[in-house]
């Protein structure tokens, strides 16, 4: 839980809320829930059942200025409490996501938001606790800058001496280019605890070509962590995109406090991934798109090599209703990386009502544990339920694969929105 910070905010910004009149002009108020309730039944490898009845309310609060430029407040959260739990203890659970307050100049010269909020800014992808600013008074270049305490950074002995601080410094010309430097510093009791530097880049070329792009360098490792480029080709009623990946775990994650828990171990293993391959796809008329996909993969210095040969195809009706099926080989060095898989899906929109599908299929070609394929069923129906601004949803998921014998999960969700 981390709402007592949150609720410290919560007041913060509603005192700046109040403020709001005297700011002048029409403000706009908007309300989104979303109550959702969902089982889940799971037979293990060790033939226990386990089964959990969760039920999650997500709010969404908006206020102010919100079509305009001018103060505006934010706030989104959640919470959880389980119904039934034989699976995990904890029957309660909540986090307060985002709330700030924002200022966007009338001139959209500069824009200043303050309270908890996410950045994603170059190499800074991260819920803080404080003040972001961007502006771009001066022709061409655009630089934002932020500060605060980190969210996710483990509380490993108090917060005194917690910060977060980071800037992106972009220039560039609108249809043409834009060349990014970006930079990333958290402190975890007056220590560093992570440090990253990086770039990105936007070229484009003549011929509509495009090359997208970014590299990220830790600080304190000394290694690159992450090279990521893509390159757009169209031509006529196709486009071709070839890719480069590359990653080293041990400076493309933290393995300190402000580290992501599941895949710290990851951060001292020395592994590295480097992905190659390429996209193309054809557009024969607007509603069909048929592509295929190749990629290399090499896992150094575990798991070895594997190629990932893929066909796929899309059919759409109108903007919301499609169909589409995938079918593709996995060729590895190890056993579980050589299969067949396919995938068929539909979502059919019918005004007031939709009904969704998914399948998806892998056949190994040789068992694990016993078990030589893996399942994943899906259907779900929904729909505007008396009034436009209301909706219910319904889902239910089958899944049976080498690592579970069966799993059954249902989904309902009451959705109410006001005011968007």
């Amino acid at each position: 839980m981390r709402l007592s910070r949150g609720v410290f905010h919560i007041c913060t910004l509603a005192a700046g809320l109040l403020s709001l009149p005297a700011v002048g002009g029409a403000v706009d108020l908007g309300i989104t829930s979303d109550t959702i309730v969902r089982h889940l039944e799971r037979d293990d490898r060790n033939g226990i059942s386990r089964s959990l009845l969760p039920a999650y309310e997500f709010f969404r609060f908006d206020y102010g200025k919100l079509r305009t430029p001018g103060l505006s407040l934010h706030a989104y959260g959640w919470g959880r409490v389980n119904l039934e739990d034989n699976y995990y203890n904890h029957t309660t659970a909540g986090e307060l996501l985002y709330a700030y307050l924002e200022y966007l100049d009338p001139a959209r010269d500069y824009q200043l938001r303050l309270g908890r909020q996410y950045i994603f800014e170059g190499v800074t992808k991260e819920s803080i606790d404080g003040v972001y600013g961007k502006t771009d008074l001066i022709p061409s270049v655009t630089v934002s800058a932020y500060s605060g305490f980190p969210v996710n950074l483990d509380d490993t002995n108090g917060r005194s001496g917690d910060l977060i601080a980071g800037c992106r410094v972009a220039q560039g010309i609108p249809g043409y280019y834009d060349i990014a430097v970006s930079y990333k510093n958290v402190r975890n009791d007056g220590k560093a605890d992570e440090e990253l530097l990086g770039t990105d880049v936007t070229l484009m070329l003549p011929g509509n070509i495009t090359v997208l792009g970014h590299s990220t360098r830790n600080l304190l490792t000394g290694g690159w962590g992450e090279h990521s480029y893509e390159l757009r080709v169209p031509f006529r009623s196709f486009e071709v995109r070839p890719f480069y990946q590359h990653y080293e775990y041990d400076s493309f994650l933290n393995k300190n406090a402000g580290g992501s828990s599941p895949f710290r171990f990851l951060a001292t293993s020395g592994d590295e991934m480097t992905v190659v391959g390429s996209e193309a796809f054809w557009y024969p008329v607007e509603s069909i798109e048929v592509g295929a996909r190749y990629k290399h993969y090499e896992y150094d210095p575990r798991f070895g090599r594997s190629n990932m040969y893929t066909v796929l195809a899309t059919v759409r009706r109108q903007i919301f209703s499609e169909v589409g099926a995938e079918f593709g080989r996995v060729e590895g060095d190890l056993s579980e990386n050589r299969y067949y898989y396919g995938r068929a899906y539909i979502y059919a929109d019918f005004r007031r009502l939709f009904v969704t599908g998914d399948v998806v299929y892998a056949r190994y070609d040789e068992a694990i544990y016993r078990k030589d394929g893996a399942l994943f069923a899906s259907v779900g129906l929904g729909g505007k339920v008396l009034d436009p601004s209301f909706k219910l949803k319904f889902s239910v998921d089958y899944s049976d694969d080498p690592y579970f014998d069966k799993d059954y999960r249902g989904t309902l969700v009451a959705s109410y929105s006001f005011g968007n």
